[in-house]
């Protein structure tokens, strides 16, 4: 990583700095990605865990095209971005992760599309929101339920190959990736760096969800609540 540079972003007292999950443990972040020296995205701003009734929601959504649970997350993303204004006064531009609609797609319709088209209206002019910077060319390998090493290689591999940008709008913009689950970001690390090379100055991530830490190693699942640290974010 290189191009280090100190934000006013919220730091957590104890835990991650990248993805803000506290914990109440000696250790790293259980996000291999937050520590990777190759990470293309810089920070991520989770708005939820991925647990109970919002997990039902999401799932409800994706896996039964219960369509009108959209304008629902919509409404919550927008909320996120006008009580943190500070966190998010240095972006330019939300974007959202593509999804292939061609022959053989998994799915007629686009999830996270959905999301952004109901937000809109919601964010006004506020926010430049973009659903046509980055296109995802064909349909790639579904990824939930894989472990680990296979997600990490449909996402070096097929994915990275998927992807395009196609937008001159990202060209020296700080984006911000919406997406409405991340499991351990390699989704979000491909987009990045997709952005990048394309010439963003950053790319961070927005998530609706983000899963909590394994039970077993009994840490808390709960996000910091904005403090006067300081965060240390960096681009490749």
């Amino acid at each position: 990583m290189s191009d280090y540079r100190q934000t006013t972003r919220p730091r957590p007292p104890s835990g991650c700095p990248v993805c803000g999950l506290v914990w109440s443990g000696p250790g790293p972040c259980f996000n291999r990605l937050c520590s990777r020296a190759d990470r293309s995205f810089s920070v991520v701003f989770p708005i939820g865990i991925h647990e109970g009734d919002l997990r039902r929601a999401i799932v409800r959504y994706k896996y039964r095209a219960e369509r009108r649970w959209a304008e629902v997350f919509a409404r919550m993303v927008a909320a996120h971005l006008a009580r943190h204004p500070t966190w998010f006064e240095e972006f330019d531009l939300i974007l959202g992760v593509p999804a292939y609609l061609g022959p053989g797609a998994r799915r007629s319709w686009d999830p996270v599309g959905q999301i952004l088209i109901a937000l809109e209206p919601l964010v006004g002019a506020e926010w430049r929101i973009d659903r046509d910077a980055v296109i995802k060319r064909h349909e790639t390998p579904a990824m939930p339920g894989l472990p680990w090493w296979r997600r990490q290689a449909v996402a070096a591999g097929p994915l990275r190959h998927a992807l395009a940008v196609r937008d001159s709008t990202v060209t020296g913009a700080r984006v911000l990736i919406f997406d409405d689950v991340m499991t351990e970001g390699s989704t979000l690390q491909e987009v990045a760096a997709k952005l990048l090379r394309a010439g963003a100055a950053e790319a961070a991530g927005l998530v609706l969800t983000r899963p909590p830490p394994p039970r077993s190693a009994g840490r808390s699942t709960l996000r910091a609540s904005p403090g006067a640290g300081r965060v240390w974010s960096c681009r490749a």
